[in-house]
């Protein structure tokens, strides 16, 4: 590995605390002694001297799992061991496990390839996750000498919410007010830029910093500055580039400072591990009894497992729990929510103290919802003069900690305490003011912020569904006199209302998860039942157990659901027996338990198909598949009140799979009508399957079986099926390896009078030439099937052959037939042309991606010109076409009356093809409506003759051009004529991105003054049932 030159290694040691002096820590001077010490002092407490409501501090930051790449470092809080050498609330320094100050003085490294450092070093994470107390404890540790003693002389931790941003300071001033006394040895500090980190909390609180434009660049440390300039100064390196920094920020902190900070190196604070929340309730319940029941009702939450990785949140969780043990509830009977252990821990601080008045109480709720709206959790005294407050007021929340005073400036012991009473602002003062802040406030706020950065609004709204809850209205009521509104109830509803018809795709995506779990939150059956009147369809995600917990509590109470798309992740099928906190005296009871707990939450969610009377679609997609969720769909399948009428369930990942008895569920059911496989299914299910295709009562019209791993062995199951029942008309066996000997019982099966069969798909079967001879004697005596694929089968020109044999006969009812992929040339374009010529009832043909070149184009359009031809549409995409038979086409258009498609798209047709093509198109017996030439290696010289089309014929209404290098003049000239009032095209397809922009603005005009007209680069989708080209891949 190439060395680093001999001055970089050298700063380079300088890094890691090594000076170049026999290799030996560098000595502090005085001034650095005495700096030590104050911070040390300073930061002694990690929480600026305020202790947790009634407690000492329980949580620490320990030494473990510091995860490093070149671009990111991951950092988890994780509970400190216990060590009687050790104040409280300290635990042990990093520097105590080996190796661990060194990774932490590698985020300031230069980096081992480029010999560069970044200088800058987030701390990223939502609010209250820990990062201002990791902040706090690398401090400590430094002021300490256990970390990054000689990597930086001096440290300095600028709190910039409570620092006044309008006072006009200099650096040197900023530096001097954090310095112990006087005086400050000002040049020193500077002297040395390398050697100075500065830690930056509160960024975000600086609203015109990271809202406002960018201000004139500081240089000069000595020059006064209005905080935020010195702070861009600092952050785009003009002022002490060679300083490091360590930036406190949160997700939309990131957003908007990222533009200025380079390539910094990333630290993600992940919060309290599983491990990590156990270990600690362990220690805070002390028997295991209690620590295992409050875990088991914390595991069936999301909303208090998230919660639980904040350290102080954990805590506070635990509290709450640990009052609902102590008051002799059982935590196993019912959920316990959020909103409640809330309710239940804000309570109990005021008991034996005089409790807020209402105006403290409301005072103090508008504040937090204020905040909450304006994305700020530091409150100065403008903010309480705006809402009427003073201290007095504030005082009750300052004795209990609900509120801390940091200076001059206030703020909520946790963010999600600011969340609770800002959600009981608007459930107190919903009717009471026009001007408050109201429900439809903090969930519009939610959709706008969504995606970016929910950590304010998402468990505000939770709260605010959880207050409806019949006890935490009691609790409030009784313990703090706070009655709420009686309308909540309503306005909460209206609100369900408008978002279950929102089509916004972020509000679907990810508001639904956070409202079916605020529905969760309210544990009011009513209520929910109620909320979820007002969803037809549903479209959900299950990530984990908890999520097909809270879906089963929603969809158990949707009485009017009509459609419902269930997709489930591989972890939701994953039971382990620590997370239910089971009891069991022997390995096989466990095991029973774990498969009664999970057949309970499989039931509950299949419930909905025999609860909810007008659920007509389901369709379930899964990577895994266990023989319980299986079951129970299958015994709801079975369940008299099942009226379902469209099943699909799909496989998205091809692990072993066992249908069991699944398809027997389907016997007998009188109401579904489609079905759709999309699984490992195998010949031993199919075997079962048919038999629930024999039954009298079965009423399956479509049945889709694609990709299903079967082969010929089920053929003949299948074919008796086919005699038997009366009503399939549609049947999809694409992708499964039928082979020839399968198709020959199914071709035997067509032949009988008594087979209703009128779709066929036997697309990728394994088909050969020697399979055709039994199927051309099905389809002469067949008088039902009119749709037939055969693509991707390698039947070739011989093949043909033998079916044109059948396509001949009047009798043959073949309407849509698709050869696309299955290795004709020309020769075989001979008896498909004389097929064309005897059959009557063909009317769309598709040969796409087979050899045909030039002369087997010629040859079909010599049929085509007939007049006994009835072909309506005809795809040759990918045939090997040139301009050599374009003027064969151009002669066919003319004669021709019934063509009405034509896709000629993939093929080298080149301008001069479409001038042949352009004659036919203007002449006025023209009757083509399609016209496809997609890819066709056209250019701008194409583009005058198409023009001159567009506004003499009134027939062509869909013309595919996507994928030509047209440019923009070619452009402008179909925008000039599409615009005039003669052009009758309908849908243009055109790639946009592949245009200038002023380009795409005239096609932007040309849709505004022409609605009717469709510009798309999507051709295939519009008209694709009425030409037929992709019925095959529907059915």
């Amino acid at each position: 590995m190439e060395q680093p030159p001999e001055s970089e290694a050298a700063e380079m040691r300088g890094w890691v605390g090594v000076s170049e002096k026999n290799g030996e820590p560098e000595e502090d001077s005085d001034e650095r002694r005495r700096y030590r010490a104050w911070m040390a002092e300073k930061f002694r407490s990690l929480r600026s001297g305020d202790s947790w409501p009634g407690e000492s501090e329980n949580f620490l930051y320990g030494p473990t799992t510091l995860l490093f790449s070149r671009t990111c470092a991951k950092v988890r809080v994780v509970i400190g061991g216990e060590s009687s050498e050790l104040p409280p609330g300290e635990g042990p320094p990093f520097s105590e496990i080996p190796g661990q100050s060194e990774q932490l003085a590698a985020l300031f490294q230069p980096d081992e390839k480029s010999y560069q450092r970044s200088g800058t070093v987030v701390l990223q994470g939502p609010m209250g996750i820990g990062k201002t107390l990791l902040a706090r404890k690398l401090m400590l540790d430094w002021a300490r000498g256990r970390l990054c003693r000689d990597v930086f002389h001096y440290v300095f931790f600028f709190n910039l919410g409570e620092m006044d941003g309008t006072v006009e300071k200099s650096l040197a001033q900023l530096i001097t007010d954090e310095w112990p006394g006087l005086p400050v040895p000002i040049s020193e500090i500077l002297s040395q830029p390398k050697k100075l980190l500065f830690v930056m909390d509160g960024l975000e609180e600086l609203r015109p910093f990271v809202d406002g434009p960018e201000a004139e660049l500081c240089r000069d440390w000595e020059e006064p500055r209005p905080l935020a300039g010195l702070m861009q100064g600092l952050l785009r390196k003009s002022l002490l580039p060679e300083a490091c920094l360590l930036l406190v920020l949160r997700p939309s902190g990131w957003a908007c400072l990222a533009r200025w900070l380079g390539c910094p190196q990333l630290v993600e604070v992940l919060g309290l591990s599983k491990a990590d929340r156990e270990e600690y309730f362990h220690r805070f319940f002390g028997d295991r009894a209690s620590a295992r029941a409050a875990l088991a009702a914390v595991q069936d939450n999301e909303t208090l497992a998230t919660l639980c990785r904040a350290p102080l949140v954990c805590w506070l969780i635990c509290t709450g729990l640990k009052q609902r043990l102590d008051n002799g509830d059982d935590l196993s009977l019912g959920p316990v929510t959020a909103t409640r252990l809330y309710v239940s821990f804000v309570t109990s601080l005021f008991r034996g103290r005089t409790p807020p008045t209402d105006a403290q109480l409301r005072g103090l709720c508008h504040l937090a919802a204020d905040g909450v709206l304006a994305h700020a959790t530091g409150f100065d005294s403008s903010d309480l003069d705006r809402h009427g407050l003073t201290v007095a007021h504030l005082e009750p929340f300052l004795a209990t900690h609900v509120l801390l005073q940091r200076g001059t400036s206030y703020a909520f012991l946790h963010l999600t305490l600011q969340e609770f009473f800002a959600a009981l602002y608007s459930a107190m003062e919903v009717t009471r003011s026009p001007t408050a802040h109201t429900v439809q406030d903090l969930t519009t706020e939610l959709e706008k912020y969504s995606g970016v950065d929910t950590s304010f609004l998402s468990l505000a709204v939770h709260f605010l569904f959880g207050l409806l809850n019949t006890e935490c209205a009691r609790l409030l009521g009784a313990e703090l006199g706070c009655h709420l509104s009686p309308q909540l109830q309503r306005d909460l509803l209206l609100w369900a209302a408008v978002f279950s018809g929102s089509a916004t795709p972020s509000l679907r995506a990810l508001s639904l998860h956070h409202f079916f779990f605020s529905l969760y939150e309210t544990q009011d059956e009513e209520f929910v039942t109620e909320a979820m009147d007002h969803f037809r369809d549903l479209q959900l995600v299950l990530w984990s157990k908890v999520d097909l917990l809270v879906s089963s509590f929603c969809l158990a109470h949707c009485r009017r659901l009509e459609t419902l798309v269930l997709h489930l992740q591989r972890e939701v099928f994953q039971e382990d027996p620590d997370d239910l906190e089971l009891q069991a005296s022997s390995p096989a009871e466990l095991e029973s338990q774990v498969s009664d707990v999970a057949a309970s939450r499989w039931k509950a969610l299949y419930s909905v198909l025999s609860t909810n009377a007008i659920l007509r679609d389901l369709e379930l997609s899964f990577s895994l598949m266990s023989d319980l969720c299986l079951k129970h769909l299958s015994d709801q399948l079975k369940h008299r009140e099942c009226h379902l009428q469209s099943l699909r369930l799909r496989q998205t990942a091809y692990v072993p799979f066992v249908c069991g008895d699944f398809p027997l569920s389907l016997v007998g059911h009188r109401h579904l009508i489609y079905l759709d496989l999309d699984l490992q299914l195998g010949d031993d299910g199919m075997k079962l399957l048919c038999e629930a295709l024999r039954h009298p009562h079965c009423n399956l019209q479509s049945l889709r079986l694609k990709n299903c791993a079967l082969t010929e062995a089920c053929c003949p199951d299948l074919s008796l099926a086919l005699t038997c029942n009366q009503s399939l008309t549609q049947l999809n066996l694409g992708g499964n390896q039928l082979l020839d000997t399968g198709l020959q019982g199914l071709s035997k099966a067509l032949g009988q009078p008594e087979n209703r069969l009128q779709k066929l798909v036997l697309a990728g079967c394994g088909l050969t030439e020697n399979g055709c001879q039994d199927l051309s004697a099905a389809l002469t005596s067949n008088r039902n099937l009119t749709h037939l694929c055969l693509a991707h089968n390698s039947l070739r020109d011989e093949g043909v052959k033998i079916l044109s044999m059948a396509l001949k006969c009047p009798e043959c009812p073949i309407q849509r037939l698709t050869l696309w992929s299955c290795g004709l040339t020309s020769v075989g374009c001979q008896d498909i042309s004389a097929a064309l010529l005897s059959n009557k009832n063909l009317t769309h043909l598709d040969l796409g991606e087979n050899d045909l070149g030039d002369e087997g184009m010629k040859l079909l359009c010599a049929a085509l010109g007939q007049q006994q031809c009835n072909l309506q549409a005809l795809d040759t995409l990918v045939c090997f076409l040139s301009e050599a038979c374009c003027q064969a086409i151009s002669d066919m258009l003319i004669l021709n009356q019934n063509l009405q498609s034509l896709n000629l798209g993939h093929n080298a047709i080149k301008d001069n093809g479409v001038k042949l093509l352009c004659e036919a198109l203007r002449h006025p017996d023209c009757h083509l409506q399609r016209l496809g030439l997609e890819r066709c290696q056209l250019n701008t010289a194409c583009c005058q003759n198409l023009s001159s089309v567009l506004l003499c014929n009134s027939r062509l209404r869909s013309l595919n051009l996507a994928q030509n290098a047209l440019w923009d003049e070619g452009v402008r000239l179909l925008c000039k004529a599409l615009e005039e009032p003669e052009c009758k095209l309908q849908i243009l397809a055109l790639w946009r991105e592949a245009f200038s922009e002023d380009a795409q603005r005239m096609l932007k005009a040309l849709e505004e003054s022409k609605p009717q007209l469709v510009i798309t680069s999507d051709w295939y989708s519009h008209n694709s049932e009425e030409y037929g080209w992709s019925w095959w891949l529907e059915t």
